[in-house]
This record gives structure tokens, sequence and C-alpha cells, in this order.
């Protein structure tokens, strides 16, 4: 059967989910990062009913053809496949994938030290939109494990995912046919004390000191010009610092309009001891007198305008994206709870994801006839159990419930660490599997807000 023949001229529906695993550096200047993730795809397959899924071969079956759009470099990608089926509804085939590497990101820097950036892997496909229709999943929220963030002590990872879709236009393809494309995008707020402590504030000081040139009396302008150009030439190696902090943009971040005005705060004062020096002796001292105050008073409004333009400009993007993060709370709490996961207050128990390598599939009707494949390594499970089974998952989960679950492990050889396991809970067969989902259990994460 060949894949690209067996579904001509259908569109097919793929659900798409995407764990974050794992952010590494996030590097401003050639801006990407590094990142770990688990990809799931499913789609429905009819050619599967009727026949024999226990020997399901994925390469002779249709293929969406999925791969990492923005991916920079070598990308390490383990993929394996796994059908699903409980001999009434269409199988559902699963396309599971593990990826590490670096990702292009394109970095909005305007808030820059203060700015919320974008982390999006955008997977997409070879296949045009005439063939596949790329959608969220719509059994499971994407996520993100903030736990295994490298980066903390510059960025502060935000626990909410969102999830987009769009277009892409082959510029190899003579026909110029649009693919499908589908983005999952986390966000990392960096943390700016560094920038406060170590130029902000000592910019600060640079300016402030201008003021002390007017000690000097103004009938010796070389002294204060000899002060003054020191202060502004020390302020330029300032601004060339946060310069080598960031990449080569065209426009003025929030730091560079402070250095900025900084700057011109003492080609003022330089300006002002050069023309004191040609006025006449006998009003010099007044208006040597005005000029200061008047500067002084600028300097303050400017800085109780800059400090109000921070708080309702700057950090509006970081209030928006706290409110985000409790919103996708409250959201994923209640698909939880709509699942069924609560039945035994599994909602105030959350495990690291170390553990949360098991899951736990619980038959309503023991006679049933219902199967599940094994996945394309020749791993093979079947057995009795409803396709809408309650997901209690992670084996630091059960042995918590020790008392009430009795386990028997049968270890089997595979690279993905697939076991079986048969149980009874409560006189009713339960179905144990592990591994090839692993990431699908992220529901165990813990979600408590973090501060930024």
């Amino acid at each position: 059967m060949n894949i690209n023949e067996n579904r001509s001229g259908q569109l097919v529906t793929v659900e798409l989910r995407l764990v974050f695993l794992k952010i590494g550096e996030i590097d401003t200047l050639k801006e990407q990062f590094q990142a770990e993730a688990f990809i799931q795809a499913r789609w429905s397959e009819p050619t599967l009913k009727g026949m024999d899924i226990d020997c399901f071969d994925a390469n002779k079956f249709w293929n969406p053809l999925l791969y990492i759009d923005n991916s920079v470099g070598d990308l390490k990608n383990d993929v394996w496949h796994k059908v699903v089926y409980d001999g009434i509804d269409i199988p559902m085939i699963y396309e599971m994938r593990k990826i590490k590497g670096i990702f292009l990101e394109n970095l909005e820097l305007n808030d820059f030290p203060v700015d919320v950036q974008d982390l999006t892997i955008t997977i997409s496909t070879t296949r045009t939109i005439n063939e596949v229709l790329l959608i969220a999943d719509t059994n499971q929220l994407s996520a993100i494990n903030t736990h295994t963030f490298i980066d903390q002590q510059e960025w502060c990872l935000h626990q909410h995912v969102e999830t987009s879709t769009k277009l892409l236009s082959s510029p190899f393809s003579p026909s110029q046919n649009q693919h499908p494309a589908f983005s999952v995008t986390c966000r990392a707020a960096r943390r700016p004390g560094y920038f406060y402590w170590n130029v902000y504030f000592l910019i600060f000081f640079i300016t402030v000191m201008a003021f002390a040139t007017f000690s000097v009396t103004y009938n010796l302008p070389q002294n204060r010009l000899q002060l003054s150009f020191t202060l502004l030439l020390t302020a330029v190696t300032f601004k060339w610092v946060v310069v080598r902090c960031l990449p080569t943009i065209s426009y003025l971040t929030t730091l560079d309009k402070y250095v900025l005005i900084s700057m011109i705060m003492l080609c003022v004062v330089c300006g002002w001891h050069a023309l004191i020096a040609v006025c006449p002796s006998d009003v010099a001292p007044y208006w040597d007198t005005i000029a200061l105050i008047s500067l002084a008073i600028i300097y303050v409004l400017f800085h109780l305008i800059f400090f109000f333009w921070m708080y309702f400009v700057t950090y509006r993007r970081r209030r928006i994206m706290k409110r985000k993060d409790r919103d996708y709370i409250r959201n994923r709490l209640e698909h939880l709870s709509t699942s069924g996961y609560n039945s035994i207050n599994e909602l105030d128990t959350y495990v690291g994801s170390s553990s949360a390598t098991t899951v736990l599939r619980k038959l309503t009707n023991p006679r049933s006839e219902s199967r599940l494949s094994g996945s394309s390594d020749g791993t093979v499970r079947t057995n009795s159990f409803e396709q809408n089974h309650s997901v209690l998952t992670n084996q630091h989960f059960i042995e918590q419930y020790q008392p009430k679950v009795s386990v028997k492990h049968i270890s089997i050889a595979n690279p993905f660490n697939y076991g079986h396991f048969n149980n009874h809970y409560n006189g009713q067969q339960l179905l144990l599997t592990s591994g090839d989902i692993e990431a699908m259990t992220m529901k165990q994460f813990r979600m408590s807000s973090v501060g930024c």
C-alpha cells in the first residue's frame, strides 16, 4: 500500500500536541534557543478496520510527512508509531517523536531588558493544504515542563503554551503550493536585575555627577568642560556594553532610550558650560543658577515619566503573560476534571517528569472485546479496554495507592522501554503500558505560579 496514494484526493485531519520537555540556553545575540520536545500526531486510518493490526507497519500506510520548520543544524529526531483501536470506532494511528536541537526565533527586543520572548517550534508538512489539515489535539493540551529550564538565572519561564496555525509556501516548488504549519509557543521573561544594577544605576550616577560640575566657578570653562567630557565618554562606553548584549537591530530598546537621553543631558551640560564662558560677567552667575535648577527639574521629570512609562507600557506584556498563566492552569484543571481524572483526588497530586512514564487504562466493561496494537517496533499489546479510558498515570502515583492495586511487572527489552502489566482493580481487568507516550502524561507537572 503506497503512502502517497492511500488517501489520494482526501483531506486528512491530523491532531498535534507538543510538550516542551526541556528549554536550554536562549541566545539573544544569535536569536535562537535550545529545546527538547515531545510531539504527538494522530489521525484516523479507516483501512485498518477489520485488519490484523498486531502486525502494523507504519511504512505501509498514509503518513502526514511532518518536519520541523524552524530547526537549525542537526536535529535529533526519534520517531515511533502505535495504533489505538477499540474494535468499534475508526482506528487511530499515533506518530510520536522526541526531538532535540536548536531552533530559530525572531526576538522582539523593544522592551529590553524587561522583554518577554516567544519560543516557538513550528511543525509543517511536505503535503499541501488540499491533503492535510493540522489542528490542535482535541483530547490533550500542549504543555511545558518549567522545572528543567536550564537558563533560570537569566530568564523566567511562563507556564502557559499557545498554539496557532499558518500557511507556508515552498520556494522550491514550481507550483508554489501552500503547506499547513502548526506552531506551539511558550514564553520566557528576562530577569532584568543585572541590567538595573550594572547599567541603569551606573548611567544614573554618571549623569547626576554632571550637576557637580556647576560647583566649578563659571569663569573656568576649561575645567568644567574637561569634567563634562569625561562623564560623556564614560556614558558612551556603557552604551557599547549594552550593544554587545544585543543583535544588530534597527530600533531602540528601552535601555537604549534611557542611555541616549542621559547622554543628551550630558551634552546639554557641556553646551551650557561652553555658552556661559561668553556671557557678561554681571549676569553670568544668575543665569548659571537658573540653568542648574532648570536642568535638575527636567532630569527629575524625565525619571518620573520614564518610571510611569515602564510600568504601564513595557511591563504590560508581563502582566498579560501572568494572566495567561492563570487562565491556562484553570483551563487545564477544568480539562482534567471533565475527563474524569479527579476521581481519586488526582488533581491534588502532581509528580515530576522523571516518573511520568506509566499509563494505567481502566476497563469499564471487562467483557467487551477491544484491542490495542503494538508499536511499529514489534511490541504487541492486546487486551480489553475502552478507548475513553481513565489515565491514572505515573509509577510514583501507582505506588502511592499500592494497597489498592497489585502490579505484576513483565519486562520487555526494546529501545523505548515498553512494558506490559496485568492487574486487578476492584475485580476489573486493567492494562498498563509504558514508555511510548512518556510526555502525554505531563498533566502531573505542578502548575504553581513562578514570580519573575
